[in-house]
């Protein structure tokens, strides 16, 4: 299948990203506000992305859904500020990212950057500059090795352009910590396989809350699965209402968030929700299923490690449920508004 071969070379195709990112000059004029743009799963990895980059570089970054930035421009532009606007795209055809640039090209306070897997489209000759992953060319409808690269394109972009050579050395050793994490989905099993659990939550707060959106857009395109995502802590406002015996609930944690986490756990486990944790835990922490990330890059370096595993959850459970996630339901590879 298109989809689980994408998922499980993904690793390859980082470190020609890596080669990709190094190779090029990119324009380092100072901006106030970077402002990171996308659909679907663009825009959920734009959200991690703009997390990563305000913590790396120290400038004000925020993420938007490329149709807001044509249907409400002030709310999100403002005229004594300076930009950088950068719009991710797979296909680089996406209608409201060309839109967007279209509606904004020609303000001199506005800098823009494409991030894309084709560099030949209508996107890439819109914008400033250009990161171009030619090398990913996905047959799948749903974005898999497209989201990994492409957000690990953006951290080593920040990276290079603040000269944070810690987070660059962190950022190398990702396609080999993505290669070992791709070999422990078997670990998965026994939840994408268990016909009991009917609903998925994923939980994860700061950049991790781009990644628990785009988990449950994987599980909804390839299993129409009922699941939902929130931040850690804000579970506990009302979402956790509908917790019980079907429920299984996957938290991304972190040494920002491992002490609050645990009582988090206990209180879903209470109520009969299955928890799988996802990150670096500590002996005390006790959760159903502990899937260990790397200690050897910190917390925010770790997203696309973390990818495989929701990727694997949503493959998976489309293949137990007798789905093809090669064809998943009303979707189509490109959105084009008509």
């Amino acid at each position: 299948m298109y989809t689980y071969n994408e998922i499980m070379t993904q690793d390859q195709k980082l470190e020609k990203t890596k080669d990709i990112i190094q190779s090029i000059t990119f324009n380092e004029s100072a901006v106030d506000i970077v402002l990171f743009t996308g659909c679907g799963t663009s825009y959920y990895l734009a959200i991690a992305a703009a997390r990563y980059y305000q913590a790396v570089t120290g400038v004000f970054a925020i993420a938007v859904p490329a149709s807001e930035l044509f249907l409400h421009t002030e709310t999100y532009i403002l005229k004594n500020k300076k930009y950088l606007i950068i719009g991710i795209s797979r296909s680089g055809t996406t209608s409201e990212i060309i839109m967007s640039l279209e509606h904004l090209k020609g303000d001199e306070k506005i800098r823009t950057m494409a991030v894309t897997c084709n560099g030949g489209t209508p996107m890439a000759k819109l914008t400033d500059e250009l990161i171009a992953l030619n090398d990913i060319s996905e047959k799948s409808v749903v974005m898999t090795q497209s989201f990994s690269n492409m957000l690990y394109a953006l951290q080593l972009y920040a990276a290079k352009i603040s000269r944070r050579t810690d987070m660059m050395e962190q950022l190398e050793k990702i396609p080999a910590l993505v290669k070992s994490a791709l070999s422990n989905g078997k670990q998965l099993l026994q939840v994408t396989e268990d016909g009991t659990k009917k609903r998925f939550i994923f939980l994860g707060s700061g950049a991790y809350n781009g990644l628990a959106k785009e988990a449950t857009l994987k599980l909804k395109e390839m299993t129409q699965t009922e699941c939902e995502s929130y931040s850690n802590l804000e579970f506990r406002h009302g979402p956790i209402s509908i917790v019980d015996h079907e429920t299984v609930v996957i938290l991304f944690t972190q040494n920002e968030t491992k002490e609050y986490d645990q009582a988090l756990i206990k209180d879903i486990q209470k109520l009969g929700g299955f928890v799988v944790v996802i990150g670096i835990v500590s002996k005390e922490l006790q959760a159903d299923l502990i899937l260990s990330l790397s200690e050897q890059v910190d917390d925010l370096n770790r997203l696309v490690e973390a990818v495989p595993y929701f990727q694997l959850i949503a493959y998976q459970s489309a293949i137990f449920k007798g789905c093809n996630p090669d064809k998943p339901r009303n979707l189509t590879q490109v959105v084009n508004l008509s």
